[in-house]
Parts: structure tokens; sequence; C-alpha cells
């Protein structure tokens, strides 16, 4: 669960940084950068019965300079409505608080674009920002029909080391009502913070990126969904 007793405002800042991911985009022809396969939603009976009371699992490792998170959890949302927040990534300042300058940079297809973003971070590290390669496209993923946004940092374009990942949406419940969403984010942040600081932000911050999405879709579609989680009681049987 969260741990809602954390300053909101400095753990979010601190993980901009992270959930700046969220600036996701296309091909270009620049640098490819990093990335990373994507893999299928397995989860285990006990998972599926934490995320159906409105959790938001994380899951937190670290290979050599890179740190990388997962989050999971569902929207209680139709895909229809989660789809365009996660695809157009010039949107993203729109339910980050700590995105901003986002843009929309180039165009090579209905699936494939740039994007560029600024994440706030605190004193004293500096604001991160940079363009990045995404690709928005649906895919067959464990014999479910999803909806996928791969997503990598354009090395140059900005003062990150490195950053790529991935975002998978499905449909969930007994009549597709709702969403599942996965967001896989690995980052190199490119400049000097403490790696204890760094883990903490990330476990601390990435379930906002799914009560981001909810928040955001709560105040939108009022649907008065209650706060912090912003989660009904909802059968999935």
């Amino acid at each position: 669960m969260l741990n809602i007793s954390l300053n909101r405002t400095a753990r979010q800042g601190l993980f901009a940084l992270l959930t700046f991911a969220l600036l996701l985009t296309g091909t270009s022809v620049a640098f490819a950068g990093s990335s990373e396969p994507v893999r299928p939603i397995n989860l285990s009976d006990s998972q599926r019965a934490r995320i159906e009371r409105g959790e938001v699992l994380v899951s937190l490792q670290q290979n050599d300079d890179v740190n990388r998170g997962v989050a999971t959890g569902i929207i209680q949302a139709p895909m229809r409505d989660v789809v365009p927040l996660v695809e157009e990534c010039w949107k993203y300042g729109d339910w980050r608080d700590n995105i901003k300058d986002t843009a929309l940079i180039s165009r090579s297809s209905d699936e494939r674009v740039v994007c560029a973003g600024t994440a706030k971070v605190p004193f004293p590290a500096r604001d991160r920002d940079g363009h990045f390669n995404v690709h928005n496209h649906t895919r067959d993923l464990g014999g479910v029909e999803s909806f996928v946004s791969t997503f990598s940092y354009i090395e140059g374009s900005g003062n990150l080391g490195d950053m790529f990942g991935y975002w998978v949406l499905q449909p969930y419940g007994p009549n597709n009502e709702h969403t599942l969403m996965r967001h896989v984010l690995n980052v190199d942040i490119g400049g000097w913070l403490p790696d204890f600081l760094v883990r903490w932000a990330t476990r601390s911050t990435l379930p906002d990126m799914v009560i981001g999405a909810r928040a955001y879709l709560n105040k939108r579609k009022s649907q008065n969904l209650p706060g912090p989680n912003f989660w009904r009681e909802h059968s999935y049987e």
C-alpha cells in the first residue's frame, strides 16, 4: 500500500526524474537508445487480489548504473479513456504534477513520435530534460490484445544518462470494464544522487504512475472516487 505519511510533494519531485519516463516517444533518426523486451503481465492469485483491492504493486531492482522499477495496478476506467493518457506523451504535464515543458517534437507515423519534456527535481539535483522516442501500438501479449508504448531517451538530447522502458494497458474485469496498467522504467539519471535516495524515491513514487492516471480521470469524468487512491470497491468475479 502507499505510505501516505511520506511527504508527497517531496517524493514526487525526487522521483519526477524517474516518472519523466512518461515523456516517451516513437522512433527518430537520432540514437535508438536502450530498450527492453515487452513481456506479458503474469500475476499470481495473491497479486490479483491485491490490485483488485486498489493496491499498486511495485518492484525495484538496481543493475549497474540503471535503476529498474515496475508498477502495476488497475484504473477503474475503460481502455478507451486510459490509452490517450499514455499515447499522447506531449500532454503528460496534464496529469503528472512534476513534469513541465512537454512538447511534440516530431511525428514519423501514426505510431511513432518524438516528445520532449522536463522533470522538476528538488535541490541539490538539477531538473532533468531530454527527447524521447516512442512507439505506440497494439499487440498480443500472452493471448491478450494489449496497447503498448515503448520509449527510449535520445542520447545527447538532454542531461540524462539513459532512460527506457514501456507501458502495457490491457482490459480488465469480467466485462473488460476497467484497465490493467503496467509501467516498466529503467533510468540512469546522468548525475550524482545517492543510490539509497534514488531507490527510496522510486519505490515511494512508482505507485503514482497508476494513481496519477486515476486522479486525472476521476476529475475529468467527475467520478467522485475517494482519494488518496481514487478507488471504489468493485467485484471482479
